[in-house]
């Protein structure tokens, strides 16, 4: 059985014609699929108006396709699906058009994989920043892999430890009755504010000042070489938490931290050894 398959476009200035392909269109006799992009920044910044529309009229098109449609607004007659999308190709002049039909030997399925593979380019998702909550995520996660089946009852979250003048909640620390060692999480690949770090500053200067020998761990995501004023303040506040008795830790740097840590403490027990 012939399938048939045809681009649907956004051409913003019908009169200039300058046109970027948004979905693709397959079908037989039996069968209507359609795909559309999924990234819409690259369409957005063509046609430099909002888009939503464009949105709206993807999803009436699917809707239509469940219904062996082929556009929102078609109706099964006794003319065929070919010629029908022959007369709105030829006869739409809005900003969103329909090729003509092409013919090929492949299934639905498989036309419109190959054909959506051509003709929609994706437009790659910047990956975002990661947060200081991302660090705390990572942080429990990799120290609760560490303990396995004790994790639960050892990693305490927002736990409150003593210093010299107060007490302090630290995101990780690994306790049974008394604290063994913390951990706090910071990411540098955003904007780290003033307030909190001389929070995190004050934290581990009054810890250390009442359990000089106490393990403190903080857990960094360095920033994105291509920020040179993050990659200062990194430095500059990675410096200071060092010179103040914490240990200055990356991702892949967890796990050794952890288990160094661990050896002179019965984790059966949690007991120094």
């Amino acid at each position: 059985m012939v399938s048939r398959y045809s681009i649907v476009q956004y051409v913003p200035n019908p009169i200039a014609d300058e046109r970027i392909n948004i979905g693709v269109l397959a079908f037989d006799d039996n069968r209507v699929c359609v795909r559309f992009l999924s990234n819409w920044e690259r369409v957005k910044r063509f046609g430099t108006e909002d888009i939503h529309f464009l949105k709206d009229f993807a999803s009436r098109m699917e809707d239509a396709a469940a219904d062996g449609l082929l556009f929102p607004g078609d109706s099964p007659n006794e003319t065929p699906k070919q010629e029908r999308l022959i007369r709105v190709a030829q006869n739409w002049f809005n900003s969103i058009q329909l090729t003509e039909p092409r013919g090929s030997l492949d299934d639905v399925e498989s036309l419109l994989a190959d054909i959506a593979d051509t003709c929609l380019l994706e437009q790659p998702e910047k990956p975002k920043p990661r947060d200081r909550a991302f660090a705390v995520q990572v942080t429990r996660r990799k120290i609760k892999n560490i303990l396995g089946d004790r994790a639960k009852d050892l990693v305490k979250k927002n736990y409150s430890l003593s210093g010299h003048f107060e007490k302090h909640e630290f995101d990780v620390v690994v306790a049974n009755g008394k604290p063994y060692f913390a951990a706090q999480g910071i990411s540098f690949e955003v904007q780290v504010k003033a307030d909190l770090q001389n929070s995190i500053a004050w934290k581990i200067s009054d810890v250390k000042e009442h359990q000089p020998d106490f393990p403190l761990a903080i857990v960094t995501l360095p920033p994105n070489p291509k920020y040179p004023a993050y990659k200062r303040t990194y430095q500059k506040v990675t410096s200071m938490y060092s010179e103040l008795g914490a240990d200055i830790l990356t991702e892949d740097k967890i796990e050794p931290w952890v288990k160094d840590h661990l050896k002179p403490i019965d984790t059966t027990t949690m007991e120094l050894i």
